[in-house]
């Protein structure tokens, strides 16, 4: 509340600030590495189903696509990870307890990665899968499918990802190291109970625009960018005189017209 309050009293300020500018470069470096590595992939998709028609062979269309999609997700990944840990550093020295020690723990570090893998997942493979299931079992056709799935995934996730961001934090805030195993297990237990409510709210809140409405917008701006691509390259082929350039015209235009309908149907825009 503090947060919003903030917001709307002073937005120049609060969009100047390190920790909106910290928070909106791990959000700007993801998607822009997802949408790199899709069109990316998307390319070479498209060049070995070419190369298969000329060689009349379909082996490895589905690898190809699963290989794809793993490669995307990993790679954007391996990106939100090391952003959102960066941040999460920066954080927890000028937020956490005063006194604690400088350096993360490798436990807390590996509690924040889980939880990228979890956002990561559930904003771009989740909602797919989602999507799938809600067209077969509800009169929702395949876009408000996929649009529900990229809004609620994310958004659900956050029910397990705070408590494992909330579990971190306290592994570096509160080491325990001159207490047992089941006591430190007790306190821990009891320090996530009292802020489970906020912190998953205070992450709904968050994910919800980032990448629930952020994902829906991302997929709508990809598809207008590729529709204009299309009609640029048709308008150039229209003007293109040499049989050789407007092969190469159309070659470009069939890629396009391919990625776009794989993107309709794939996980996200992104």
């Amino acid at each position: 509340l503090e947060t919003f309050s903030s917001m709307a009293r002073n937005p120049i300020t609060f969009v100047k600030s390190p920790s909106f500018l910290m928070m909106w470069g791990v959000y700007a470096a993801t998607y822009t590495t997802a949408n790199c590595l899709k069109t990316l992939v998307e390319h070479q998709e498209y060049m070995d189903r070419r190369a298969r028609e000329l060689s009349n062979t379909s082996n490895g269309r589905g690898s190809s696509s699963k290989i794809g999609t793993t490669a995307t997700f990993l790679g954007t990944t391996i990106v939100n990870s090391t952003a959102s840990i960066m941040k999460d550093r920066w954080y927890a020295r000028m937020f956490g307890t005063s006194g604690v020690s400088s350096k993360i723990p490798a436990l807390t570090m590996g509690l924040w990665a889980s939880r990228d893998v979890m956002v990561i997942g559930s904003s771009f493979v989740l909602p797919e899968l989602m999507s799938d299931t809600l067209k077969e079992q509800t009169s929702l056709n395949e876009q408000n499918a996929l649009r529900f799935s990229q809004f609620l995934c994310p958004v659900l996730t956050q029910v397990i990802a705070g408590p494992v961001q909330l579990l971190g934090l306290d592994f570096y805030n509160r080491p325990m190291a001159n207490i047992g195993y089941t006591e430190a297990a007790v306190e821990r237990a009891k320090f996530i109970g009292q802020n489970f409510s906020s912190v998953v709210a205070a992450r709904i809140a968050r994910m919800a625009p980032a990448y629930g409405i952020g994902g829906i917008g991302n997929t709508y701006f990809r598809n207008a960018w590729r529709s204009m691509l299309i009609r640029r390259e048709m308008e150039m082929i229209d003007g293109t005189e040499k049989e050789q350039d407007r092969k190469e015209r159309i070659r470009n235009l069939v890629g396009l017209v391919v990625g776009k309908r794989r993107d309709q149907k794939d996980l996200r825009g992104g």
